[in-house]
């Protein structure tokens, strides 16, 4: 069907008797193409804007002289004068200028996108580079920054993992630079594996997303990496007491450019405190050729490694004889960890014919950790009973992603633009869970997925509606449709309706350890095989429009009807499953809510404010006899607030204000005690399970944190000093302050029960203060 689609589009485009301009804009400094600049033929009000290519085209004009207007908040507006006569025109030498920005023009709000159509989607987060960094709690993190816009949630304060809308951690497609990226993190640091210097862009949907993108039921998140600087040698350094980022660009010759960064982390403090010898590095390098005018040739390639080694024993002596204490002689906790991700891919972009582009991307994406976290603590109860709580994890997985990608777009017509294109991957996953030192066995599986797809966005002015249809193929099972819908209308007053609906398919689902580790980092993916897919049902309402100044409005209303999921049954017995794939049981989910966001700038403000009320609800056959229970992650109030005030040029302020309600948690209410003997001491110990009927019976207390942080430019000092000294352009100070309000309000993590009193444990007993140099050059 797709392809008989593509061959009518094909036939009417080359009848199509309408004139074309299409081209791609880049930056004239540096070479990097630009997104979101607006092309508009003078005295009309005919235009478009840039894709993340930098590729645009203006279909259905006159033949004659026709003048391009290309305008971006960034650079100097230019005027492009075209002939047009017979043929239709492809512009490929159109490079803006940078222009300096007034301190009113300077905002950390992303007004572009490279993942979605803007004036059509709803749901669409974005964050710049520059944003994350000014975004004190978020520490230069990817990960910890996106969670502080609405609709997306932390599973808990020290894992990176996030959640959307009801959805779970493992619903979530990461990619970079258009590349599966499975457990994106590190680690040692809970942040994750991109060094924020080397990007340039980051953006999420949170709902909503068309047709072109599938596998998962919850969010995309794109990241795009820098392409390189073809004019001159550019770079940043950025040290500080834990680690070390630098990222340089450069021109290889007058059609190449690269671009190579790393970063390495060292935990001194927990290395001499904890003798905890944890480290990470990452390293991405980017390398780009212009082959002719019109094909554009990037090789990429992305490795990360974390290793964390600890043991409770020397942390325990400290406190042992710190207090002169024998509490901890009977009690043992450790972790070790090894993480590893590696990514290679090569990616064509062409412009076949005026109104023609074809892209294409081959790439090899793999990830392997081994996760292992040990809880062992006995003690005697009053009538000399010893009781052992014992709790052995030891994670092992992989995955290996082999795919390759390609979509050809077609703008026939003025009002329309097609988009047709097809993904094919090999996997191999490898997937092993020990349970107190238990194995059922490693299970090796190598499906294979086959994926097409087609929408078409139509424009009558004060509507456009984009419909699409996907078509997936799992191994050898049967093709499954999902069919999407995504609308717009222009309203008076500036008003903009957007709606969207559609159905999403998982064909690989996460085995789900909130409640078997102390915080869960890893999701480790498994393939459904012959099970049905995971499955939802999307719709959601969304109304924006502008305030005064360079404010903007947005309401979103959505409503998830998430009718087949899967979780992982850690206690079901030899007896009753046989294998890894007869642990999963399957259940039904719903999650609704709405989001109200503010943002834009006004003065020397800009950021945004939001506040977002949802619930979510699942159940599960093997939980509670069915019956209805509060999400892990339900969090039903949201108010985050992110504002960066630029003073002026050399001096800004940063502040982040969350207020959030607390997720739901288990309290267990009894034990079931198993008795076991020990041969080698003759004694005899009870193993408690811990048990209740009710999951998710209590909710965590409200969450309450406001950052600060300070971004200055140092014209004296060492970091000025140290800029000259290897000829930097600029040196600065970034300093920030993490929960300023500890005294007032103490963060819980999780509870301690204790004979009959539960025992919070924070995150947030003193303020944390981190201080460190951002070197340009």
């Amino acid at each position: 069907m797709i392809i008989g689609i593509a061959l009518i589009y094909a036939a009417l485009f080359l009848r199509a008797g309408s004139l074309k301009i299409s081209g791609i804009v880049s930056d004239q400094s540096t070479g990097e193409t630009i997104i979101g600049v607006n092309v508009m033929v003078r005295g009309t009000t005919q235009g478009t804007a840039t894709d993340k290519n930098g590729y645009f085209v203006l279909a259905g004009l006159p033949p004659g002289n026709t003048v391009l207007e290309f305008r971006h908040i960034a650079y100097e507006t230019r005027t492009v004068p075209v002939l047009l006569s017979d043929q239709s025109r492809i512009l490929t030498d159109i490079a803006l200028k940078s222009r300096v920005l007034e301190l009113q023009d300077v905002s950390i709000v992303a007004e572009r996108s490279e993942l979605a159509d803007l004036d059509l989607e709803t749901g669409h987060r974005a964050m710049t580079s520059e944003a994350i960094r000014r975004i004190p709690a978020a520490r230069s993190d990817v990960f910890r920054a996106i969670k502080h816009l609405p609709g997306i949630e932390g599973i808990d304060p020290i894992s990176p993992l996030y959640v959307v809308r009801g959805s779970d951690t493992g619903e979530n497609l990461i990619l970079l630079d258009g590349v599966p990226v499975y457990n994106p993190y590190h680690y040692v640091s809970a942040s994750g594996l991109f060094n924020v210097y080397a990007l340039k862009d980051v953006e999420l949907m949170v709902g909503g997303f068309g047709a072109e993108y599938g596998g998962r039921n919850g969010s995309v998140l794109y990241i795009t990496t820098r392409e390189g600087n073809n004019r001159k040698l550019h770079g940043e350094i950025a040290p500080s007491t834990t680690s070390m980022n630098a990222v340089v660009d450069f021109p290889v010759n007058r059609n190449a450019t690269m671009m190579v960064s790393g970063r390495w982390y060292y935990d001194l403090f927990s290395r001499f405190l904890f003798d905890m010898p944890s480290y990470f590095y990452d390293m991405n390098g980017t390398l780009t050729w212009n082959i002719g005018q019109r094909n554009r040739l990037t090789l990429r390639y992305f490795h990360s490694y974390d290793d964390v080694d600890f043991d409770s024993e020397t942390y325990f002596n400290y406190l042992r004889n710190t207090f002169s204490t024998d509490v901890y002689d009977d009690y043992d906790f450790l972790m070790k960890t090894r993480w590893r991700n590696q990514t290679v891919s090569a990616q064509l972009k062409t412009i076949l014919s005026p109104g023609v582009y074809w892209q294409t991307l081959v790439y090899r994406s793999g990830f392997s950790a081994n996760n292992r976290s040990l809880i062992d603590f006995e003690y005697e109860t009053g009538d000399n009973t010893r009781i052992q709580l014992f709790m052995d994890t030891d994670i092992r997985a992989g995955i290996t992603d082999q795919g390759l990608r390609s979509s050809l777009s077609m703008r026939p017509f003025s009002w329309n633009e097609l988009k047709i294109g097809g993904e094919w991957n090999r996997y191999a996953f490898v997937n092993e869970v020990l349970l107190n030192r238990y194995s059922e066995g490693k299970l090796v599986n190598h499906p294979g997925l086959l994926a097409l797809f087609c929408e078409d966005k139509l424009d009558a002015g004060f509507l456009t509606v984009r419909p699409g249809i996907r078509l997936t193929r799992m191994g050898s099972g049967a093709w499954q449709t999902e069919t999407r819908l995504n609308a717009a209308w222009s309203l008076p007053g500036g008003l903009r309706l957007k709606a969207a609906a559609g159905n999403y398919f998982q064909y690989i689902v996460s085995v789900n350890t909130q409640e078997y580790e102390l915080s869960q980092f890893l999701d480790t993916y498994y393939p459904l095989g012959s099970l049905a897919p995971s499955a939802s049902e999307q719709m959601m309402v969304g109304l924006e429009t502008g305030l005064f100044g360079a404010l903007q409005v947005s309401l979103d209303v959505y409503h998830k009807n998430i009718y087949r999921t899967y979780t992982y049954d850690y206690n079901a017995s030899p007896l009753e499953a046989h294998s890894f794939h007869d642990k999963l049981r399957r259940g039904e989910g719903k999650a609704y809510g709405f989001e109200l966001l503010v943002k834009g700038m006004m003065g020397h403000t800009s950021g945004w404010v939001s506040y977002g009320w949802s619930r979510s609800t699942r159940r599960v056959s093997h939980i509670m006899q069915n019956r209805w229970h509060p999400f892990d992650y339900d969090r039903p109030h949201a108010l985050k607030a992110v504002l960066n005030v630029r003073v002026s040029p050399a001096l800004e302020y940063s502040m982040v204000l969350g207020v959030l309600s607390g997720m739901p948690k288990t309290l267990e209410t009894g034990y079931s005690s198993y008795y076991y003997f020990d041969p080698l001491n003759n004694e005899v110990h009870i193993w408690p399970q811990v048990m209740t009927p009710v999951k998710n019976n209590i909710r965590m207390p409200w969450l309450l944190t406001l950052d600060f942080g300070v971004k200055k430019r140092l014209r004296n000092g060492f970091g000025a000093d140290l800029a000259r000294f290897i000829g930097a352009d600029r040196a600065y100070l970034n300093v920030s302050i993490r929960d300023i309000l500890f005294a007032l309000h103490r963060n819980v993590w999780f509870y301690i029960q204790y004979d009959d009193d539960l025992y919070g444990v924070g995150t947030n007993y003193i303020p944390t203060v981190s201080l460190g140099y951002s070197i340009q050059f």
